[in-house]
């Protein structure tokens, strides 16, 4: 894979280049100190990854290189304490793949170090995604999907267990690689009479939370904002968890309470979709959650959702061909535990069907609107 690595600094791009070197199959093939400058050289040669600094000013930069570039993927580095966060998460929401952090106060070998465990993941599930394409361009016969193995048109999905017939009472999401945009496209598309309360543990780093969540709340007809320590979970509210804290919920009377916790990571995640997922499995009687299992790298959710499924809960998974990194759907899949793979671009309506949410006009469901919360 030729890399293009994109930042202001010399020495970064020098450090950035050695940590590279030790990457099977990545080749730093240019640099360039701006995204102006970026820009020619992607015109020029013939480029499969951007590491670029997230500190750009250069705003129109992701969005041309998005359009003209599209075979290119996108990995931002950065500071998450940076006072461009916000960029970064626009970024992210835009289609960037991933965001790498800059090695802090670590110098020399242990940056170094620090900086190629970050890359190397990454790197490696590029080398995977790169081999899939190759055998999906091979020609292949369609068939009908079958009941154990997902489906990957986009007009159908994999059903293994009929639609919960008790009462919802808290949709979860847990989800990572790519997240951003594919939150996007999910919250926005959730109608304003949606009468569940969502909580969601996304991987993100600190600062960054809080940005999306009011990203998410100027495209949401539902009111979505960071999580707070005693936030009560309540319908037509969507939550995201603080980056670097645990989410989990607690019965307090009742009411249901979110509790922010700065415990020791799981799945080296803080926070992690387990936790938050174990935590509704002892808060909640059976059949009360819907849990989604969304795009993102490794296992985090696993065996949270075993816990959840102890208690009948309802599970989809977002399939193999909408994922950006199909990693914690697919470790749910693999392990017999999700009720239904659903393409991103339907989820929030297949969410929809199971709740019982129909058109608004037909539904004797309070809308709840920001001003009501």
């Amino acid at each position: 894979m030729k890399v293009l690595v994109v930042d202001r600094a010399v020495g970064f791009r020098r450090l950035m280049a050695e940590a590279l070197t030790g990457i099977a199959g990545a080749e730093v093939a240019g640099t360039a100190p701006s995204a102006a400058l970026a820009l020619r050289k992607l015109a020029q040669l013939p480029f499969d990854v951007v590491l670029l600094d997230s500190e750009t000013n250069e705003a129109d930069c992701l969005d041309q290189m998005q359009r003209d570039f599209s075979q290119v993927v996108v990995i931002l580095v950065g500071s998450s304490a940076s006072r461009n966060s916000h960029a970064a998460v626009r970024a992210l929401e835009k289609g960037a793949m991933a965001f790498v952090e800059k090695p802090g106060k670590a110098e020399g070998e242990q940056a170094l170090q620090q900086l190629r465990s970050e890359l190397l993941p990454l790197f490696r599930l590029l080398k995977t995604r790169s081999l899939t394409r190759q055998q999906r361009h091979r020609p292949r016969q369609e068939s009908p999907p079958r009941q154990q193995q997902p489906s990957p048109g986009p007009a159908s999905r994999k059903v293994t267990a009929a639609p919960p017939s008790g009462d919802l009472e808290v949709m979860a999401v847990g989800i990572s690689t790519g997240g951003p945009n594919a939150l996007k496209q999910l919250i926005a598309d959730l109608p304003g009479d949606f009468p569940l309360p969502v909580l969601i543990v996304l991987h993100m780093p600190m600062e960054f939370t809080a940005n999306l969540a009011r990203d998410l709340d100027r495209r949401s007809q539902l009111r979505v904002r960071e999580a707070r320590e005693g936030d009560q979970v309540v319908p037509g509210l969507v939550l995201l968890a603080p980056g670097g804290r645990h989410m989990l919920v607690r019965r307090e009377g009742g009411r249901v309470v979110v509790g922010l916790d700065d415990g020791p990571k799981e799945n080296s995640c803080r926070p992690a979709v387990d936790v938050l997922f174990r935590s509704l499995a002892d808060c909640y009687g059976e059949g009360a959650v819907l849990a989604v299992i969304m795009t993102g790298m490794g296992n985090d959710g696993l065996r949270g959702m075993r816990q959840l499924k102890a208690k009948k809960c309802y599970s989809l998974s977002q399939s193999e061909a909408s994922c950006v990194v199909y990693g914690m759907p697919k470790a749910v899949d693999d392990a017999g535990l999700s009720d239904e793979s659903v393409d991103l671009e339907q989820m929030a309506e297949r969410i929809c069907e199971i709740v019982h949410v129909r058109d608004s006009e037909n539904t004797n469901i309070p809308s709840l609107r920001r001003n009501d919360l």
